[in-house]
Formats: C-alpha cells, structure tokens, sequence
C-alpha cells in the first residue's frame, strides 16, 4: 500500500468524522471546556480518572485522547500489517505530554495527526521522514524527549507512562 492509501483508511475513520477530545469512564464523558483557556478540573480527571480506552469504544463513543486516537489507528494499522508504533513526546519546559504513531510504507516513517479537535496546523496532513532516526532528531532539537510506549499502554490501564512525566 502507499503512504496515501494507507492516511486514506485512516482518514476515512478518524478525520472530520465528529470525535471530541476527551474520555470516557463508567459510561460519563468528560471533556475539556476550552471557553475560559486552560480547564484545570479536566485535567485533574484526566490525571486521576482517565483510563485508556478500547479502541471499539472509542470509534462506537467518537471521543478520546491523543493516547485513545492512536490506539485506534494502530489497531487499523495492525489488521493491515503494516508496522507502527506509538511514541511518548514530553516538553519538560513546558511539562506536556501528547503520544503520536508513526507507521512505516514505502520505505520511510510517517506521522499523521488525527488526534480529535486538535489546533496543530498539520492537523491531517502526513508528515513524512526519512528515517527512524529523522523523526526523533526533529523532536530533540525542538525540545522534546521521544519515547517508544507501544508496549507500555494497556487498555482499561490508567496510561502510566505520561503520567510519571507530569508535574
């Protein structure tokens, strides 16, 4: 497949297709409320509540987190055989976390953004290296430690992982 086909499945799934960023526990969504900037109430459920989600829950509630939207997609990915992992980025200046996945077609590593309402301008775009070793270089100089979680997230699992990098 190429890399165009492959951002097209999963396009198809998870762009546009009116998911919410945020979570759901015991059958209650919670959001963020982006009205007055920062919400601290959700990010402190998200901190002490959030547990990673299935992707069938996910896809059926269309919500979730950047941790649950590349659940999905590697799940997608992964009934394709085609190679991805899930990456940890932490700005410690800043202290945020976000995960990402990169997959791997025709020879290069591409990353694509489909975390839900997410204001990145290469929100659905593939961003494509040439290398491994470019994708993590790129985030270092910016300032970001990068971390392969693929085998650290387990479903219904508070995300351990980001969590121990939060202040």
């Amino acid at each position: 497949m190429t890399i165009k086909d492959i951002c097209d499945i999963l396009k198809a799934e998870l762009y546009n297709n009116g998911f919410e960023y945020g979570f759901i526990v015991n059958d209650q969504k919670y959001k963020p409320n982006r009205d007055n900037g920062f919400d601290n109430e959700y990010y402190h459920l998200a901190k002490t509540i959030y547990i990673v989600q299935d992707p069938s829950v996910t896809l059926k509630e269309k919500i979730g987190t950047c941790v649950d939207i590349v659940l999905v997609m590697k799940s997608i990915l992964d009934n394709l055989n085609i190679p991805s992992k899930i990456w940890l980025l932490y700005n410690k200046s800043k202290n945020k976390v976000h995960t990402i996945l990169t997959f791997e077609a025709e020879s290069k590593i591409i990353y694509l953004e489909l975390t839900p309402q997410s204001s990145k301008s290469w929100y659905g775009q593939e961003i494509v290296y040439s290398n491994e070793q470019e994708l993590l270089q790129e985030y270092e100089n910016n300032g970001y430690d990068i971390t392969d979680v693929t085998s650290l997230i387990t479903v219904g699992e508070r995300p351990y992982f980001l969590l121990t990098k939060l202040n």
